[in-house]
């Protein structure tokens, strides 16, 4: 890995325990590669330690962004748009209304209007983003 521009992403990331987190510093430090570690706030406390005694760990955060509990609509068409192409023009908006700014229950309505789609042989339609949504549990 050493000088390769690669990066080491580890998603839920606050679930580690400290000689997990260690290692991936080491594996930053040995193989100078960026590390992104994705989680939940308590992960910045986890990275500190609970009296502040993990300063080696911490001294090797560059940043902590928080990206909030919704992504903006902007950002939710452009994803729409990446997965479904052209078939999601006509239900754009409306999938992204449903998913309430959270990309996971996106995903989830996504996959689900396509595979009704497919199942009904028909493209997309508002009515099927209306009937999945109501079905979900988020």
């Amino acid at each position: 890995m050493r000088n390769s521009g690669r990066v080491l992403l580890v998603d839920e990331a606050e679930l580690l325990p400290l000689n997990v987190l260690e290692i991936i510093r080491r594996i930053h430090d040995h193989a100078q590669v960026g590390v992104i570690l994705a989680g939940m706030p308590r992960l910045i406390c986890n990275l500190r330690g609970k009296n502040g005694e993990l300063a080696q760990l911490y001294s090797r955060v560059g940043f902590a962004i928080n990206l909030g509990e919704q992504l903006p609509a902007a950002d939710m068409h452009n994803i729409i748009r990446s997965v479904m192409g052209d078939d999601s023009a006509p239900i754009l908006d409306d999938l992204a209304k449903a998913a309430q700014g959270n990309t996971r229950r996106l995903s989830k309505l996504m996959r689900g209007v396509v595979r009704a789609a497919r199942l009904n042989e028909s493209a997309p339609t508002i009515e099927m983003v209306k009937n999945l949504s109501a079905m979900l549990i988020f």
